[in-house]
């Protein structure tokens, strides 16, 4: 397997990257995020460096498929590199203009991922939130194993599942796809493959022997899907090869949908009302609910917001939507306090602008999250072409 070098920093690089030969001339790019100490999280210059390698391997015929994984066992992703965005609206004299290359850079590397013409794999272990969720479910094969923690605990910071999570969270169970925005839940890997966020389950073991697998597939360089199926059949064999998956872990989908489903209605105010008087025996429920009553409300307004106004968005759509919306909360909503309070200063205190749902004002939602039509959505920048990715 060889690596190609992208700086001179060697092995301290923020990501790795390598080329690994497989039968018939071709070969598996694969991306390993190199920022163990930080949970592997996404700051700009590790995006940029992404998207300028899919780049170079869409148009590389050797390359037949992608690869993403995370260095160390603690996490593929924790999310982005929030702090870094936190610094540029805080400083004495923002700029804007930090926020929006940030988000439009990450987005635009999702989208990427999502329209990418050959496979992409992603060994999801670990830690799987925020914006390593993005990069998750953009991949075609989405592996977890039983060390996988899923998430999307924007409202902690004063955001919102975004990443493509105003499309992705749409094509699950809507009382699920509710809860998970609004409490920061996290899932486990049975959660994550009944939900249909993850379509392969196998343990953390067998990653290498995946890996060497890969030379029985039957790639078509011509056709991606065939090379899916031929992919998906030789990692199922290997599941199946170690009588699939023998560990112990929760499966929280199963236990409390019931519980779940009647807590989730269409009104902010009434989900509140009804977490509030919610009696949750299980410390994983309870967590839940802890996580949403400690939540920006402001957020939990423009979460339900967001995830009703997208449910028939196509995926560039979402994206556009998203990029005028986390710019807007960066500067004018609650992330400065909440980034301060969780990952700053670490006091877990933040002071919200408002103190419960019910003090939020249709015109305070609005002003981040305003009612769009197909015409004003098609009047927007694009962001998604290809200078939007270096």
């Amino acid at each position: 397997m060889r690596e190609i070098q992208l700086t001179n920093e060697s092995i301290e690089a923020p990501i790795r990257v390598f080329e690994k030969a497989l039968a018939g001339h071709h070969k598996l790019g694969i991306i390993r995020l190199n920022t163990p100490a930080s949970l592997n999280a996404l700051s700009l210059q590790m995006i940029e460096l992404m998207s300028q390698q899919l780049q170079v391997w869409k148009d590389d015929e050797a390359i037949v498929a992608v690869w993403l994984e995370g260095e160390g066992e603690r996490a593929f992703c924790a999310g982005g590199n929030v702090v870094e965005v936190y610094e540029s609206v805080v400083a004495e004299r923002p700029n804007p203009a930090v926020v929006e290359d940030y988000f439009k850079k990450e987005y635009a590397l999702d989208f990427c991922l999502h329209t990418y013409p050959k496979p992409v794999i992603c060994w999801g272990q670990g830690i799987v939130m925020g914006g390593g969720m993005g990069l998750f479910m953009a991949a075609d094969i989405r592996v977890v194993t039983e060390t996988s923690r899923l998430a999307m605990p924007e409202i902690a910071i004063g955001l919102f599942p975004d990443v493509g999570a105003s499309y992705f969270l749409n094509q699950i169970d809507v009382s699920w796809s509710r809860f998970i925005a609004l409490t920061a839940c996290h899932l486990s890997c049975s959660d994550a493959i009944a939900l249909g966020l993850a379509n392969v389950l196998v343990s953390q073991e067998v990653k290498q022997e995946v890996l060497e697998k890969l030379e029985m597939v039957h790639w078509d360089v011509q056709n991606k899907e065939q090379s899916l199926v031929s992919l998906k059949q030789v990692i199922l064999s290997i599941s199946q090869q170690h009588d699939a998956f023998n560990h112990n872990v929760d499966n929280h989908v199963s236990e409390h949908s019931a519980e779940i489903a009647p807590l989730m209605t269409d009104s902010i105010e009434e989900i509140d009302q009804k977490i509030r008087q919610w009696q949750p025996e299980t410390a994983w429920l309870k967590k839940a609910k802890q996580s949403f009553l400690s939540g920006s409300a402001l957020s939990a307004h423009v979460i339900l917001r967001q995830l009703e106004a997208h449910r028939q968005s196509s995926l560039q759509e979402v994206f556009e939507s998203e990029l005028n919306l986390v710019t807007a909360l960066c500067h004018k909503g609650d992330f400065a306090e909440g980034v301060r309070a969780l990952l700053v200063d670490k006091d877990k205190a933040p002071k919200w602008r408002f103190s419960s749902v019910n003090t939020v004002s249709l015109e305070d939602v609005e002003q981040f999250s305003p009612s769009l039509n197909e015409a004003q959505l098609q009047e927007r920048p694009i962001l998604t072409t290809q200078n939007d990715l270096v």
